[in-house]
């Protein structure tokens, strides 16, 4: 668990974490203002000057504590696992506060984390053609071949045959519409090889337990 708060977080933390709960608390809620609408400028400043530092300290502090709500997010931290943060000498009492800003705050991130990868192009599928140059004014004979492709691009994550399952749906078919995008790319042969050669290694390095462990780290 103790993972869950990064270097940087853990420095920009610590200002906070010196001062009372109730301050604690004060800042747990600038974070959610901060989920919702964005960094409040004002209130920022006045909790500043009431602590007697810089705006920036503020504002560090209120990221720190929105990156460690959607870090215990986004890896389902149980209220077990978020008692481990004794080991980074956080007091019982900042523990709870914080797995109380968490923990009550979960739904909320899940929503927004969720609506924001809505719109997140997913490949479909993929058009080719070779093409070749065979003349131009400065070279009347030449041979460059071209491949050119077309991706389909899609928002929407749904059954690859779901389109002959249902091909009578003309409404369907426009909401369809909205969620795709299409791609033209131009390149050559050997930008082409090299392109595959990176791609095939990354797939190779996925599939290492080096890989894989680091993957189920954020899983849990």
């Amino acid at each position: 668990m103790a993972h869950l708060i990064k270097q940087e977080q853990d420095k920009h933390l610590k200002f906070v974490l010196d001062q009372s709960e109730e301050v604690l608390i004060e800042f747990c809620k600038l974070a959610i203002e901060y989920v919702s609408n964005g960094i409040n400028e004002k209130k920022c400043s006045v909790a500043a000057k009431k602590l007697e530092t810089t705006f920036e300290t503020i504002k560090t502090c209120v990221e720190a504590l929105v990156c460690l709500l959607i870090d215990s997010t986004k890896l389902h931290i149980t209220e077990e696992e978020f008692q481990t943060l004794r080991t980074l000498q956080y007091t019982d009492g900042q523990i709870a506060i914080l797995w109380q800003f968490v923990s009550s705050k979960r739904n909320l991130v899940e929503n927004i984390l969720k609506h924001s990868t809505d719109s997140e192009l997913h490949f479909r599928d993929l058009e080719w053609r070779l093409e070749a140059k065979v003349a131009s004014r400065a070279m009347i004979k030449q041979a460059t071949p071209i491949i050119a492709m077309k991706l389909h691009l899609d928002s929407e994550v749904v059954n690859e045959h779901k389109e002959k399952l249902q091909p009578d749906q003309g409404d369907a078919e426009t909401s369809q519409l909205s969620t795709r995008k299409e791609v033209l790319l131009q390149t050559d042969p050997t930008s082409l090889v090299h392109l595959i050669q990176v791609l095939e290694q990354a797939l190779i390095d996925s599939k290492t337990h080096r890989v894989r462990n680091f993957v189920k780290s954020f899983q849990k």
